[in-house]
């Protein structure tokens, strides 16, 4: 989407949303899952150490593609996305998911080791003003992390829910000693998602 949104007068770097997540739980279920289901991310230039992905929803031409494009072919794309078959076994975090009252596009689980960093970098118009919402929720691995939009650190702790304006210059480092795992939904922006991010108490 070229143009900016209607209706949004100010540009957010991040909020926090009043949605509820039983991580406990759903950090259980991805302890379960096969290690070698995740990806390692293709743009080793925007980070160092090691940084991998595991798709959850896909765009749905690509259910039976390989991971790496399930991963990675989630921008710029009007499509439809669909769960991919291991949310079978991921019942907690699929409810979870079904709080969201508007189209899913890409989600995945996103792991950065430790002593690792993602450089800065924008998304290109992955924003509220565009029409699209990127959602962090941290997981694991909070402690000795910093993601950092436009210059100010997020305050998210564990299990909170967050809307994050990806098109603005952003980095995060991990200098603890276990995986950071965030799950990470983009999602199109409709009445529900725009009145819950601008209705936030915490937005920045």
């Amino acid at each position: 989407m070229d143009a900016k949104l209607k209706g949004v007068e100010q540009i957010l770097s991040f909020a926090k949303l009043p949605l509820s997540c039983d991580f406990e739980a759903i950090n259980t279920e991805i302890d379960n899952l096969d290690d070698t289901q995740w990806c390692m991310h293709v743009n080793q230039a925007c980070y160092n150490g090691a940084w991998d992905v595991l798709p959850l929803y896909a765009q749905t031409a690509h259910l039976q593609s390989h991971p790496i494009l399930q991963c990675f072919s989630i921008e710029h794309t009007n499509v439809a996305f669909s769960p991919l078959p291991i949310m079978e076994r991921l019942p907690v975090l699929a409810q979870f998911l079904a709080q969201f009252v508007c189209p899913l596009k890409s989600v995945r689980l996103m792991r950065l080791h430790p002593q690792s960093e993602i450089l800065p970098h924008n998304d290109h118009q992955v924003a509220l003003e565009y029409g699209e919402a990127r959602i962090h929720v941290p997981i694991t691995g909070i402690d000795e992390v910093d993601f950092v939009i436009n210059g100010s650190t997020v305050p998210m702790m564990r299990g909170e829910v967050w809307y994050m304006n990806a098109d603005l210059e952003h980095y995060v480092s991990n200098r603890g000693a276990e995986p950071r795992i965030n799950l990470v939904i983009d999602c199109k922006v409709e009445d529900w998602l725009k009145k819950i991010i601008k209705s936030s108490e915490q937005k920045f």
